[in-house]
């Protein structure tokens, strides 16, 4: 095994090198490009040019079965965002493009950690989702959840695929509530390139660029692209209803020495007066750079991406401080990837190489309002090298007869996040698969230092056969991870295309959450005057969260230009991964204040059922003179849980509303004129954590929900010429005050995690293809 390590350590040194080329390469590609353009004839994408949905249905989608059908011809529920899409909404985030997928609710902002989230069939989409980048996982496996920013390439892409559902026998661990595919764009165009640029309110700034082409003639043929984007956030405008929702005297105290006798207001590091603490800017950002290589079937391609956010989000004020913009979360990840496709007559292989490098910055930190760490402030860090192999097949017997397999193999080196940490990590101390850090305390030794390397190897096969007017898939994925054991997941899919334009399908399938080390080694501890507090400690017996899920639905196209979906799913979660007392064991943990501590468990007892209908209706061009388009999505969800801990029964599906309803408008009042509407309704939903049972809480006027809300975003473009856009972009037009997703779902959680108010944006668009 050690001779893999120094091939690992190797493979990874050549990887840096050709990260340090990245920038040179992206130069020389500008000048390229600018040479070639002067002859070239350009042409500007217009809003006459979006996909129709019946073109849609003609794209080719690889995510839902792992080789190339049409929509059409799937038994599952998938949507496709073109790239035509993507320009004229303007998304720059993962999360602005969920934002109007039916029956996803978002959070904007979700909380340092994880950035923006989203909820996926009531599922938290961070954790319960896959997400790919051109068919690769670009999750690093040492974070809670995938931390999502403005850092992915979504003004780069192709097409984004989304597959609702769970895909375990497929994708293995995490594709529990759906798979999401950012395809990045090619073009056989001999030069291309594209920019956008936005100014706007709270110091907003964005601006991307991608520029590609091709070189060589006949079969030798390299095609190129370089992209990259920069964005910041001066000021999250999030800082509404002070008085009752930044009030830190409606929180419980809790210090983390157990001193009873002392509150908020005595706290050392708090400012502000007793019922409004000190506010400044709450800044984030994100950055993206990147190319990638095509000759005849070999790709690579290199990612570099940087997200931070202000780490105080959604937290509670008598625990956390808003008054220093200099505490952040912060992020870096590299990936370099490797891909190979061949296909013969009836057999097709491709083959990925991936390594994805997560590096949290040194320097992120929690400023707390009590005396712990650097007056107050406390550093953390974590590390992850994932490197993954996978190699899939599809042999087709018949036109009508596919079968596709596959194996894969993950090896992880892991430094969750560390303890609170008075000073900086030292990021040399930590290398590349080691399982040692010299690392030593002088108070807490090296508790919190749990570097751990883990493996997973996996294989799946899947057969797609079409019988008359059905269509049947199924299939199933052995996986078997060196610390949580084996798990067999399985998918049956059946289509019946009753006329050309009606169709029935159901699926049903079961998947597993192999729990992130971010909760096995989660670690937290204080020093008190004579010993140590405890507040979390590390579990490695945590096992996988257990998923199955059914759904059924119809689609109909009764006009040429209307399309009409109706979906009904029933899911369930058991041995849901929650925080509960632990007894600490004094020979590991010596000196302790108390004798338990919270720990990453499964409860047994507890399980999670939802069921959920939607129906989607979309127009197109109901107006003809001015391209009127419509988009109704009404998802109607019940749900109820038995809470971890023996909190008790509830009625109802954490965080996820009742109903939930998307409206969106776009048209033409003149030619070069477009305006869109995008409306919002969601109605009340529970809170994500009950640290007691929910009649206690409302008996004693704790919070047990999020309150309805309506938002309306407007967008109207201008179309300069062929090549240029101008745009103005109002976000929450009626500034409506109201909780997103909570933030982590703790007793630090904020009463609701405050939503963006009004803020406007002013843009530019480039297009020459």
């Amino acid at each position: 095994m050690q001779s893999v390590y120094i091939c690992m350590k190797i493979f990874i040194s050549v990887c840096h090198m050709i990260r340090q080329l990245t920038l040179f390469l992206i130069l020389l590609s500008a000048c390229s490009v600018y040479s070639q353009t002067e002859n070239q004839e350009m042409f500007r994408l217009g809003e006459d040019d979006i996909k129709s949905e019946s073109e849609s249905e003609s794209i080719q989608i690889v995510s839902a079965s792992r080789s190339e059908k049409l929509r059409d011809d799937l038994p599952v529920t998938v949507y496709v965002i073109s790239r035509e899409e993507i320009i004229k909404n303007g998304y720059t985030s993962l999360v602005d493009v969920l934002k109007d997928i039916p029956g996803i609710k978002v959070s904007q902002p979700g909380s340092g950690i994880e950035g923006e989230t989203f909820l996926m069939d009531g599922l938290f989409g961070n954790y319960y989702c896959k997400i790919l980048v051109d068919n690769i996982p670009f999750r690093p496996s040492v974070v809670s959840g995938m931390p999502i920013g403005n850092q992915l390439p979504i003004r780069q892409a192709e097409r984004i695929e989304i597959i609702y559902g769970p895909a375990a026998a497929i994708y293995g661990a995490d594709a529990i509530s759906g798979v999401i595919n950012i395809i990045t764009n090619t073009s056989e165009r001999p030069v291309w390139a594209q920019a956008d640029i936005t100014l706007g309110g709270n110091q907003n700034y964005f601006m991307d660029v991608m520029i590609g082409g091709k070189v060589g003639q006949n079969k030798n043929i390299l095609n190129y692209t370089f992209y990259g984007s920069y964005s910041t956030r001066g000021d999250m405008n999030t800082k509404y209803d002070i008085e009752n929702l930044y009030n830190p005297s409606i929180y419980p105290f809790i210090p983390p020495n157990d001193d009873t006798t002392l509150n908020y207001y005595q706290a050392p590091y708090y400012k502000g007066d007793s019922l409004s603490p000190k506010m400044n800017r709450l800044p984030q950002s994100s950055r993206l750079i990147g190319f990638g290589l095509k000759y005849r079937g070999l790709k690579f391609n290199y990612t570099h991406t940087l997200r931070t956010s202000h780490s105080s989000i959604g937290q509670a004020p008598n625990m956390y401080a808003y008054y220093d913009p200099l505490n952040f979360w912060g992020e870096k990840i590299d990936r370099y990837s490797f891909d190979y496709s061949k296909s013969w007559k009836k057999l097709a292989s491709t083959t990925y190489l991936s390594y994805l490098n997560y590096r949290l910055d040194n320097n992120s930190t929690f400023r707390l309002i009590y005396d712990v760490g650097d007056n107050g402030r406390v550093y953390k860090y974590a590390a992850s090298d994932d490197i993954n192999f996978e190699e899939i097949l599809t042999y087709n017997f018949t036109p009508n007869l596919e079968l596709t397999g596959g194996f894969s193999f993950q090896l992880s080196g892991n430094l969750p996040v560390t303890n609170d940490l008075g000073e900086p990590f030292e990021t040399e101390l930590y290398t590349p698969f080691s399982e040692s850090v010299d690392y030593n305390d002088t108070v807490f030794g090296n508790f919190g230092i749990n570097p751990t390397n883990f493996n997973n190897v996996a294989g799946f096969l899947q057969v797609y056969y079409r019988l008359h007017k059905f269509i049947f898939i199924a299939g199933g994925r052995y996986d078997h991870h060196s610390i949580y054991g084996s798990s067999l997941n399985p998918r049956i899919g059946i289509l019946f295309n009753a006329t050309s334009k009606l169709s029935f399908r159901t699926s049903y399938g079961q998947g597993f959450r192999a729990p992130s080390l971010y909760y096995t080694y989660k670690s937290i501890a204080y020093q008190t005057a004579d010993s140590i507090y405890y507040n979390n400690i590390p579990n490695p017996d945590v096992k996988p969260e257990l998923f199955s899920g059914i759904d059924f639905g119809i689609r109909h196209k009764p006009f040429k230009n209307i399309y009409v979906e109706f979906v009904a799913l029933y899911h369930r979660l058991d041995e849901k991964i929650t925080y509960s007392i632990k007894e600490i064991d004094p020979e590991l943990y010596p000196n302790a204040t108390k004798v338990n501590a919270f720990s990453a468990v499964n409860d047994k007892n507890s399980k999670a059922e939802l069921f959920s209908t939607q129906l989607i209706i979309k127009a197109k061009k109901l107006i003809p003179n001015i391209s009127l388009n419509t988009d109704l999505y009404v998802t109607y969800s019940k749900g109820k849980e038995t809470l971890p801990n023996n909190r008790g029964e509830l009625n109802d599906y954490r965080n996820m509303p009742n109903w939930f309803v998307q409206f969106n408008i776009d048209f033409k009042p003149l030619q070069a004129w477009t305006i869109f509407l995008h409306n919002i309704y969601s109605s009340k939903a529970k809170k994500r954590f009950f640290p007691v049972e929910p009649e206690l809480m409302e008996y004693y006027g704790y919070a047990t929900e999020v309150k309805a809300y309506y938002t309306m975003d407007f967008m109207i473009r201008y179309k300069i010429n062929r090549n240029f856009q101008a745009y103005l972009d109002i976000k929450n037009i009626f500034n409506a005050q109201y909780g997103g997703i909570d933030a982590y779902g703790s007793n630090s959680d904020l009463i609701y995690n405050p939503q963006y108010g009004r803020y406007y944006q002013i843009g530019l668009s480039f297009r020459m293809d």
